[in-house]
């Protein structure tokens, strides 16, 4: 867990990045991408247990939707890529997984916006929409149509068919409607390629792109055009 000690040696750097969900799927991957590069000065890495990393630009932040507020509501931020996503297994309750998909982007979106910063990058899916009455392309929806009210000055939305990829999780399902797209990606052409499966490196890859490129205004990117960026 991060110190304010750290945080004010490391408030000289230039550029600072902060990644909320930094240990699933694409949040680890998006983590390790960025300290690969030297784009930003300092990584934050957003977990609620923390990352098995170790990095001379890595500061972990151990927090939840609860304790968010305490470690960064005075650090700097320049770019936030939020790669939170829960299941229903998970959290089965609605309000916790609203507080979760949507709540928690929507503060840290805010809180980082005060402190500086002007780029927002994350996961949303594919058939987001706020008026959906599928309840999580609903929420999804909301996300997306909240985080654009913030005006940022960069957003970046990237909205993937199913995420397919090794988790530290025990997700069955996600195993069986993986192995069933392995089959029928190559069937998908057409129009009908935005509905292939994805590997979550594949989307880290293009979240990561999303750093070294200056586009203002709102993009979003479906499967293959996430493929393309990547």
């Amino acid at each position: 867990m991060c110190t304010f000690d750290i945080w004010n040696i490391m408030s000289t750097k230039k550029s600072h990045a902060l990644v909320l969900g930094a240990s699933g799927l694409v949040g680890l991957h998006t983590t390790k991408m960025l300290l690969q590069q030297n784009t930003y000065d300092v990584i934050y890495a957003v977990s609620r247990h923390g990352i098995p990393l170790e990095h001379e630009r890595l500061v972990q932040i151990q927090a939840d939707f609860d304790s968010i507020d305490y470690f960064i509501e005075k650090t700097p931020i320049t770019h936030i890529f939020s790669c939170l996503g829960s299941t229903k297994k998970k959290t089965p309750n609605k309000k916790d997984y609203i507080q979760v998909d949507h709540d928690y982007p929507i503060k840290v979106a805010k809180i980082g916006q005060s402190n500086g910063a002007t780029k927002f990058s994350f996961v949303s899916a594919l058939g987001a929409n706020e008026k959906s009455n599928n309840f999580y392309m609903q929420m999804k929806g909301r996300v997306e149509e909240d985080i654009k009210a913030l005006n940022f000055e960069q957003l970046y939305i990237m909205r993937p068919a199913l995420i397919t990829g090794n988790r530290n999780e025990s997700r069955p399902t996600e195993r069986f409607a993986s192995g069933f797209f392995r089959i029928i990606n190559p069937l998908l052409r057409g129009s009908l390629k935005k509905y292939r499966s994805i590997d979550g490196k594949t989307i880290a890859q293009a979240l990561v792109k999303t750093a070294g490129i200056d586009y203002p205004g709102v993009h979003t990117y479906n499967t293959e055009q996430i493929k393309q960026l990547a």
